[in-house]
Formats: C-alpha cells, structure tokens, sequence
C-alpha cells in the first residue's frame, strides 16, 4: 500500500479519535504515529535526492520531484509539497552547493547577475521585517497567539524571497541535445524542442501597467528588461508553483550573456537543420 493511503487512513482515524474524548491516548497514539511516517517520508525523500544526485548530477528541484512522484504519485499535495522543499532547501540549505555556470548535462546561461533580482529582494525583505515587527507589537496586545502566527507567515516570506533568488542561481537556462530549458529560479520552467521554435526574435519593453497574454510565459520580473522572445510552432506546457500549469505559444526570457546562448540555439537548429537534410537524401 502506498504511503498516502496509509496516511489517509490515520487522518480518517485522527478525526474519529477527535471527537471521542475517552480515547485520549489512542488519539496521542496516532498523532506518534503520523510523526514517525511523516519522519520516514522526509529521511526517505531526502536520502533518495542526495543517491540520485550522485548518479545524475541533476538539480535539487527535479532530483525532489521525481524522488516525491515514485513515492506518492503526481497530486496537487506532491506539487505542494515540492515547492515547499524547493522554498526550504533553496533559503537554508542550498549555501553549501556551488552555483552552476557548467554542466555536464548541457550547457548553462544565468540570469541573475544583470537583473534587478537581488535589490527587488533586498527591498520586500526589508519591508517584511519591518511590517512583521510592527505588527507583532499590535497583535500581541490584543493575541499573542495571532502575534505570532503573522510573524510566523512573515519569517515564510523571507524564507520564500531568499530561496527565490538563490534558486535563480542555481538554476539556469539550460541547452542540451536539441530541448532547451528557460527557468525562472524555482517559480516556474518551461522545456522546448528547439525544432519546435518559430522564430526567435529580440523582446520589446513592455509598457507599464500593460498586461501580459495568458498564451506567454514571461520568465523574469517585470521591473527587468526582457532581452529574447521565443515564438513556437506548438504550443507548450509551463509548469510553475504549487501545480499551476499552462499552455503558452510565445516565451520570453533573459540572460547575462545574451550572444553566448543565441549563438547556442542558432547552432543547435543549424545542426539539427542539416542532420534532417541528411535523412532526406537517403
């Protein structure tokens, strides 16, 4: 039986033992129980990530996913739950880990180092410490338990902006093979067939206020300037947080060394143009 089902079982349990009083300790009993599976979940997923990273070599954030789906299948719980590891390992953990500028799974381009990232985060980090302080002061007088439950939420956000943006340097655009995969940090990805690009045409300014189409994922803050727009023959799915999913037939993103990864894409379609010829004229 898979390990939802059984955790299933003793939620169901856990709310019949509720509303009974006489069976106090049984409900504590429960309540153990859940923590120990809980336990062994995370010690599980956490030991399957670090042997899939030394065989693979892959990110953390995809290494976490597939670690999560053999285990509990594809759900919006698996895809909460990545994004809170992601928001975890990416704002505590993940300073032990060199960020990637080579990979031997593809070639890399950041993003990072010519954006406004770093100041946006800077700037709400500091607003939310200051509103957190401000806030817990006024709420204690009236709840201390609603106190810190707000200070709580606002410790979560650091939390969130700091993995953000670390999760941008350690995960890059990538090209390898013929896919290219244009991310921002751990909030959202998209991964192309570079067979299946159009065109690929220099981005324009967006005007401010002005909205983007639903059909375009826009990888990068709106306060950045965006440098390439990525029009696809087929449209495509973007994966983001907590499971939002769309479709999209234009992409548009930046990256610090704009002529690096065009002259990268322009390679890879020349080749896979001329291998195509090959098998035609056999």
């Amino acid at each position: 039986m898979k390990i939802r089902k059984i955790i299933l079982l003793l939620a169901l349990g856990l709310l019949l033992l509720w509303s009974r009083s006489y069976l106090s300790d049984l409900f504590w009993l429960v309540i153990a129980l859940e923590a120990c599976i809980v336990t062994y979940i995370i010690f599980s997923v956490i030991k399957g990530v670090i042997s899939l990273k030394n065989r693979t070599g892959i990110d953390f954030s995809n290494n976490i996913r597939i670690v999560l789906e053999q285990k509990l299948g594809k759900s919006f719980l698996v895809e909460f739950v990545i994004t809170e590891f992601n928001v975890f390992y990416y704002s505590l953990l993940v300073w032990i880990e060199k960020s990637r500028t080579v990979d031997h799974n593809g070639k890399a381009f950041t993003y990072h180092r010519t954006s406004e990232m770093k100041t946006f985060i800077i700037v709400f980090a500091i607003l939310i410490t200051g509103e957190g302080v401000l806030f817990h002061y006024l709420l204690q007088k009236w709840n201390e338990v609603i106190a810190w439950v707000f200070t709580i939420l606002n410790v979560y956000g650091i939390l969130y902006l700091v993995g953000f943006y670390n999760s941008t340097k350690h995960l890059p655009h990538m090209i390898s093979g013929e896919k290219i995969i244009i991310r921002l940090g751990f909030q959202s990805s998209i991964s192309l067939d570079i067979e299946n690009i159009e065109q690929l045409n220099r981005a324009k300014e967006i005007e401010l206020g002005m909205k983007i189409p639903k059909s375009t994922y826009y990888s990068l803050l709106k306060l950045d300037s965006p440098h390439f727009e990525i029009v696809l023959k087929e449209p495509v799915e973007m994966r983001g947080s907590y499971g939002m999913k769309k479709m999209v037939d234009k992409v548009v993103f930046r990256a610090d060394d704009q002529d690096a990864i065009l002259e990268e894409i322009n390679l890879v379609k020349t080749l896979d143009f001329k291998s195509h010829a090959n098998q035609r004229s056999l």
